[in-house]
């Protein structure tokens, strides 16, 4: 086997020797939490909503980062609030208040969050009273005292109300309460008035019409009274426009007031802000929060507009987005693969896309694989899709397929539950502490067997219809999920008409303003020689059909009925023109609507016979580029010698790999040298960046600490990356950086 031995073997003793010093390459000089989030430098930006928030320093820099970063908080557009406070904090390393920033960017990883207020603390005496206030408050909410969170949430609050007392002036202090006071409420502090926190506002208004808080008074208002902040959803995105959540959150508003065009709108604009800065900057969908839950939720809303076109896109962009083990799978709730995957099966089948049924089934966008619950949401509506498609023999397949994973989850819940009984009665837990391990360990299998086993039962109900078994089918009616409105149409075709109306009214009371409960609901009464109640309902459904697709088999069934009304064949009415709405800019100059790889940029570099290397000579090919940190890095060469053994395999995938090392061309020759040694030449090439230029522009760099960082890349043949790893630790899982890359080149490959 070709290794690394001749490069650590000679290197061993000197790292050795460092190592109780030293940090490990790639990581922070300053602590572990620097080695996480942004790592590359912040610029001051046009579009933040930054605000004036004076502190303690004599760098204009640094002050003008902090105010950059402040309106980031306001706009939770946490990762880049981050690296501007990091910024900050580089132009002037007391700086306490650049700390408490970072700790507040960190609002939801509280971890990362302690580590960076006890460097704010640490340096404390140099700031100002009313920095020292906003600092003791934000340590005070971390210090786990008292115990109880509820506790510690309203001594924020009062911490906050003291800032705002002793400070009047201070607005962002009133904004950070009115944001608090909302979070908190729902985390057992209930809003006892939210005219009194409306008023919170009113003197941050009054100063600047146009300030970011209007973000939380959305939020005040959206469960609430929403109309109560149309005027905020109007102006939110203008004041901060290169904020994506900032376009996003209006889209909370119109949702609740049944807008749903508006909403949708909304969540266009966030998705496209958002496209626009990842590809800029080169970073991942999912490292941006909000992202993902933006995008299936305008899924959602072009679900409820029927527009079916723009549902199957945008659901399949989230499947699209490159995964990641830490960012974006299908295991991890609220990221846009598990999203993505959930939706399309949801466009799929209730706008009864049966051909795109197979398409996607047999290509990476609903690919097989996944935690069981997803494969029980995958099989099911593949197997309806063959049902409807009259295809019996595919039907089987899948049933055949459930079948499967339906014995595997058995057996691993009865190994669980095996496992956790034998564990607590070794020790010598009580009789009900046993079985309570028992129950928890079986939960999540157990949830998996109940998912697979509805979806195979589900599935009899549908190999009867397509047998024509109607006694049997109506004996498995009950088996039906799904939409009520679908359940409906089960229930017309089974001939109980009683079921079919009360379905269908049903689904039309509980989502109001929607159109697919409203197009089963003519149907049926169309089906049932109900003309006039039929007349009735289209008429509703024509004051929502601005945006439907009718095309769409649900709407395309309906011909007939707007025919019989006087319709022409576009029946549809005009979208509607709100005056309440603020100015809107044009879509296509935000961003693209979809995420698509940003190109790498150039380079040539020397082998380790000088010889220059170039991108453009991989022309027409993928590659595997990988930066590591020389050949005194162990955990590099742990990841070379992992693409070594696979380079084949990549090889037959398509997939060339090159390394890019800090190391001189006499070093790389050494290196080259030992590996013959060992038996055989290496397996890829390795280039020498010394001068680390390389590393700077593929953002494999540590901006604020002037140090190289471990990076992998996955870039396209037309020099597109599709995929990065950049930190404090090289990628190894060389199995899922192959698997990823196959499943990318796929869907993206072909793209312009």
């Amino acid at each position: 086997m070709i290794r690394l031995q001749t490069i650590l073997l000679a290197l061993l003793p000197a790292i050795l020797i460092a190592a109780d010093d030293a940090p490990r390459p790639g990581h922070s000089h300053r602590g572990e939490a620097f080695n996480e989030g942004p790592r590359t430098g912040a610029v001051l930006m046009e579009g933040t909503g930054a605000r004036p928030f004076p502190v303690t320093t004599d760098s204009d820099e640094a002050q003008a980062f902090i105010d950059q970063g402040v309106g980031q908080l306001h706009g939770f557009w946490y990762f880049e609030a981050e690296r501007s406070f990091r910024q900050a904090a580089a132009a002037d390393p007391d700086c306490a208040m650049a700390y408490w920033g970072m700790a507040m960017a960190n609002w939801e990883n509280e971890k990362r969050a302690k580590l960076f207020i006890k460097e704010a603390v640490a340096r404390k005496d140099g700031a100002g009273p009313r920095e020292r206030l906003y600092i003791a408050a934000r340590a005070n909410h971390l210090d786990d005292e008292p115990k109880e969170a509820k506790k510690r949430h309203q001594e924020l609050l009062n911490d906050l109300e003291t800032i705002i007392h002793e400070h009047p002036d201070d607005l962002e202090a009133r904004a950070f309460l009115a944001c608090r006071i909302w979070q908190f409420s729902r985390k057992g502090l209930p809003i006892h008035s939210h005219e009194a926190v409306d008023a919170l506002l009113a003197p941050v208004f009054a100063a600047h019409p146009m300030h970011p808080a209007h973000h939380y008074r959305i939020h005040l208002w959206d469960k609430h009274k929403a109309e109560r902040a149309l005027d905020s959803a109007a102006k939110l995105g203008r004041t901060a426009p290169a904020i994506a959540h900032m376009w996003h959150m209006p889209g909370h508003i119109y949702s609740q007031l049944k807008r749903y065009d508006d909403s949708a709108w909304a969540q266009q604009a966030s998705a496209r802000i958002d496209h626009r800065h990842m590809i800029a900057n080169r970073l991942l969908p999912d490292q941006i929060f909000n992202y993902a839950h933006n995008n299936e939720w305008l899924v959602r809303n072009f679900i409820i507009m029927g527009d079916a076109p723009r549902a199957l896109a945008a659901a399949k962009s989230l499947v699209s987005n490159p995964r990641h083990p830490k960012h974006n799978t299908l295991e991890k709730n609220g990221r846009s693969a598990r999203y993505g995957f959930i939706r399309l099966l949801e466009v799929i089948e209730q706008f009864e896309l049966w051909d795109e049924a197979d398409v996607c089934g047999a290509a990476p966008w609903l690919a097989p694989g996944g935690p069981p619950e997803l494969e029980a949401k995958r099989l099911r509506v593949l197997g309806i899709a063959h049902a409807r498609r009259e295809n019996p023999s595919k039907l089987k397949e899948i049933t055949a397929e459930l079948d499967t994973l339906l014995a595997t989850a058995k057996e691993a819940r009865e190994s669980a539950a095996k496992e956790a009984r034998e564990k607590a009665e070794g020790e010598k837990k009580k009789p009900k502490e046993i079985e309570d391990a028992v129950k928890a360990a079986v939960k999540k299998p157990e949830a998996a067997v109940k998912a697979l086993k509805s979806a195979r039962e589900e599935l009899d109900l549908y190999r009867a219809l397509l047998d024509n078994d109607l006694d049997a089918a109506k004996e498995l009616a009950g088996k039906a999920s799904g939409e009520k409105f679908a359940r409906a149409r089960l229930h017309l075709h089974l001939g109980d008409s009683e079921k079919a109306l009360a379905e269908s009214r049903e689904a039309v009371e509980k989502k109001p303003g929607q159109v697919l409960p409203l197009a089963a609901r003519v149907e049926i009464l169309n089906a049932l020689g109900m003309d006039e109640e039929a007349r009735e309902a289209f008429g509703q459904l024509r004051e929502l059909s601005a945006h439907l697709d009718l095309n769409a088999p649900p709407f395309l069934r309906l011909t007939p009925v707007a025919v019989a009304c006087g319709f022409a064949d576009d029946w549809r009415v005009a979208p509607a023109v709100r005056d309440d709405v603020g100015t809107r800019p044009d879509l296509g100059a935000l961003g693209p609507a979809e995420w698509s790889p940003p190109p790498a940029p150039p380079f040539e570099r020397p082998d380790h016979d000088g010889t220059p290397v170039a991108l453009k000579d991989f022309k027409g090919e993928a590659l595997v580029l990988i930066f590591y940190l020389g050949h005194g890095c162990l955990h590099c060469v742990d990841q070379l010698n992992a693409f070594a053994r696979e380079a084949a395999r990549f090889e037959s995938a398509g997939l060339r790999i090159l390394a890019v090392s800090t190391d001189s061309v006499p070093e790389i020759r050494k290196s080259r040298d030992g590996f013959a040694t060992d038996g055989g030449e290496f397996p890829f090439p390795l280039l020498a960046d010394p001068g680390l230029r390389l590393f700077q522009r593929y953002h494999a760099y540590d901006d604020f600490e002037k140090e190289p960082l471990h990076a992998t890349f996955v870039l396209d043949p037309a020099g597109r990356i599709l995929w990065r790893d950049i930190g404090a630790e090289p990628f190894e899982d060389t199995g899922f950086v192959l698997d990823e890359a196959r499943r990318l080149l796929i869907l993206h490959g072909n793209r312009p």
